[in-house]
């Protein structure tokens, strides 16, 4: 199978946060059907008995933005208010926690963490907890041998879509496929399965829980399909399919649907871009020479939180949607990353 180009060192970076082996193969030359995984039969799915942090149960229930941090010398997420301010310790997991999400109502958050999968070998899986510290578990009660990232709610709380990475049975990394996890029973079904399957980067529910955006095959465009995989079209599409510039990643739905904030690497840097669905029009609202990336939404819409390495160590940001002065939030000497807004 042949190379996929290299990246260039601020995407590189970004990808290999996702996958441990996503510039392993050209998925859009030979990419498999998830057909050839696996089965991923339903199963029943139980809390784990682990405590709640004080803090958490205390903490209040106003505007907050879910990140993960190094401070504590792993990776572990944390939550502070919108200023920065506010800062409590969420998750003391072994192993990096990364890239939460919270559900619509704001009572539950989803993030992705190491398992151990049948044959004792570490994947990337999602893992689920209540606001309040409470009711941690897996989403899935089985393990699997793929990498499972970027989760985003459904508007009911019900499912979650996400990226699995297969090239085939037993593989690690390579192509990812947006599915649906079913968090009633754990069950997890491709979209389009039948007809290939859906490849997609950083999938994000809209408010409806009706649409999912995702970066397509390559992160070369920004492409939007209904949940039961019907209705798809692209929102925007790199022009230069050879360059090593043109990419497109983590999109997010505005609250009220009508704007998507995606990362894009239109040159030799990755920027925040905004761009309203009717109409078409793109506003940039940093144009930094060096990583900006995963725009997370406020509630009411006004602004929007990201992560920027600008100062040598990634730090949270927040900036108006509709573009202006940027304001670092975080102000640490270690890696802050993943920002989430609350709903």
């Amino acid at each position: 199978m042949p190379a996929r180009q290299s990246q260039p060192a601020i995407l590189r970076t970004a990808i290999l946060a996702l996958t441990l082996a996503v510039a392993a193969c050209d998925s859009a030359e030979s990419p498999l059907s998830p057909d050839a995984a696996e089965p991923l039969a339903p199963e029943s799915v139980g809390a784990e008995s682990v405590p709640a942090m004080p803090e958490m149960l205390t903490a209040g229930t106003g505007p907050r933005i879910l990140f993960s941090s190094a401070r504590t010398g792993g990776t572990d997420l944390y939550r502070m208010a919108p200023d920065g301010s506010g800062v409590v310790r969420v998750t003391t997991f072994t192993g990096p926690d990364q890239f939460p999400a919270w559900s619509w109502d704001n009572n539950r958050i989803a993030f992705m963490r190491n398992r151990l999968d049948a044959s004792n070998a570490v994947h990337q899986d999602i893992y689920l907890m209540n606001a309040d510290g409470t009711g941690k578990r897996w989403a899935r009660s089985v393990t699997t041998p793929y990498n499972i990232t970027d989760p985003s709610w459904s508007k009911d709380g019900t499912r979650l879509v996400v990226s699995v990475w297969i090239t085939g049975a037993r593989s690690v990394g390579g192509t990812p496929y947006l599915a649906l996890i079913n968090l009633a029973t754990g069950s997890l079904s491709y979209i389009n399965a039948v007809t290939g399957g859906v490849i997609g980067y950083g999938p994000s529910f809209d408010p409806t829980g009706k649409k999912i955006v995702y970066a397509g095959q390559e992160m070369r465009s920004l492409e939007m399909i209904n949940a039961d995989g019907s209705g798809h079209q692209a929102i925007v599409a790199s022009p230069d399919r050879g360059s090593l510039t043109g990419k497109f990643l983590y999109p997010a739905f505005s609250p009220d649907g009508k704007k998507v904030a995606y990362t894009g690497s239109l040159v030799a840097n990755s920027d925040i871009y905004v761009r309203t669905l009717v109409g078409g029009t793109t506003k940039a609202l940093t144009t930094y020479s060096g990583t900006d990336m995963r725009p997370t939404w406020s509630a009411d819409g006004t602004r929007i939180a990201f992560m920027s390495d600008r100062t040598g160590k990634s730090q949270i940001y927040t900036v108006p949607s509709n573009g202006g002065t940027q304001v670092r939030i975080t102000n640490t000497s270690v890696a802050e990353s993943s920002p989430a807004w609350s709903h």
